[in-house]
């Protein structure tokens, strides 16, 4: 009896949409994190690197107290709006000029034999890119720098970061590398646990879920260090709401270094309560947004995350007591020229995340564009008459933003 073979009508379309799944199934990070909603998108098509589309934070309000008429309390309706720039792309180009994807076992050999593997590594290509931009913009930091241990009172000091700055309360993730967690499982393996949890710990070196988190393990986690200069002091008062820059003194002169990432603490600016907006005991804690060297006199102007309110007229942004003063001293998390492997903690609407479709040109071989569960990936192949080869494009073009990075909080160690 012969054998039967189905031919594809869509062969680009099917083996697009296996790398699209394999890639979905192998982002662990990305994979929990809130992917922007496709009303974000105002129904285009075919983006271009470059573009962008905003995607809407829900505003915050400020409850009033003991007041039936609410004439003179009535608040605008602040909707931030966060800016997703599809400036990040993943590709991958390979010769694939033996399979024709005219049949089902074409598809599958082809997708098995290269769309996975190339999946794999678009995969770990954007996980490492996204944890970078995420812990580079995370200011929430607890743990002590350079100790190295994960004990259960430093994971539940990021879960009481997350408390405090009202994140949900649920669904809740803890991403550390393989030799953290050990760690951490280590620290826990005398305390009770459900059976279950137990079994994942033996069996998969993870402690599943703990500590009022899901944990997962990554090895593509971000290593932070810092600049050459730890002691220096604001210089230059602050006194505009929304600003985002700081001017500091004390560095070496010329060649004093602050990084990208850097966490710090003002000894006069303390953090509010996101609603009562009563000064609580807590220094605020600031990052870094980009690198900064010394100038001749040993000054240099941080760009800074959070911006700083000290009103909460604006749409009930107050974030701190008071503005930072002309000689109020700084001090950082960790030491001068310190590497620190970046663990966090986070709510999954701390960021979000989006893929789209590219431009699908016409009189190609096959061309196909393929979401599943709000991962894309475009696909081209045509023939290249320069060299007589078959040559298959994969690219996923991307934007990740970090929303609400006050829902996260790294555990530096």
């Amino acid at each position: 009896m012969a054998n039967t073979i189905n031919n594809i009508k869509d062969a680009s379309g099917v083996f697009a949409r296996g790398i699209a799944q394999t890639l979905k199934d192998n982002l662990v990070f990305c994979g929990m994190v809130d992917k922007a909603d496709a009303t974000d998108f105002d129904g285009k098509n075919d983006f271009k690197s470059g573009d962008v589309i905003y995607t809407s934070i829900p505003p915050r309000y400020i409850p009033q107290e003991d007041s039936l008429d609410i004439t003179s309390t009535i608040q605008d309706s602040v909707e931030e709006k966060a800016a997703l720039t599809l400036n990040k792309t993943a590709t991958i180009g390979m010769e694939m000029d033996s399979l024709e994807l005219a049949t089902d076992i074409d598809v599958k050999q082809a997708l098995k034999r290269f769309g996975m593997p190339a999946a794999e590594s678009i995969a770990h290509n954007i996980e490492s890119r996204c944890l970078e931009i995420a812990s580079d913009a995370v200011y929430n930091s607890v743990g002590t720098a350079g100790s190295n241990t994960f004990t259960v009172a430093d994971v539940l000091a990021a879960r009481t970061k997350l408390n405090q700055q009202l994140a949900p309360r649920g669904n809740r993730k803890l991403i550390m590398s393989s030799a953290s967690g050990a760690l951490a499982v280590d620290a826990r393996k005398g305390l009770f646990q459900s059976s279950t949890e137990i079994d994942k710990q033996y069996k998969q070196g993870m402690v599943g879920r703990a500590d009022g988190f899901d944990w997962y393990e990554t090895e593509l986690l971000n290593t932070h260090t810092n600049g050459n200069d730890d002691v220096f002091e604001v210089r230059t008062t602050v006194s505009t709401e929304g600003q985002a820059t700081l001017v500091v003194e004390g560095l070496t002169t010329t060649t004093g270094t602050v990084k990208k990432g850097t966490v710090f603490t003002i000894d006069t600016v303390f953090e509010v309560h996101p609603i009562t907006k009563e000064t609580t005991s807590r220094l605020k804690q600031f990052v870094v947004t980009a690198d900064a060297t010394a100038d001749a006199s040993g000054y240099a102007t941080l760009s800074v995350s959070p911006a700083f309110y000290t009103s909460g007229a604006d749409g009930g942004l107050q974030n701190i007591s008071a503005f930072p003063a002309d000689g109020d001293a700084i001090t950082i998390v960790g030491a001068a020229s310190g590497a620190y492997e970046q663990n966090f903690a986070f709510h999954p609407s701390a960021f979000k995340m989006v893929t789209v479709p590219l431009y699908t040109p016409k009189g190609v071989d096959l061309v196909a564009s393929e979401t599943v569960d709000g991962i894309t990936v475009n696909l081209v192949r045509d023939f290249d008459v320069l060299t007589r080869k078959v040559i298959t494009r994969l690219d996923v073009l991307y934007g990740f933003d970090p929303v609400r990075p006050e829902w996260a909080c790294k555990l530096t160690a």
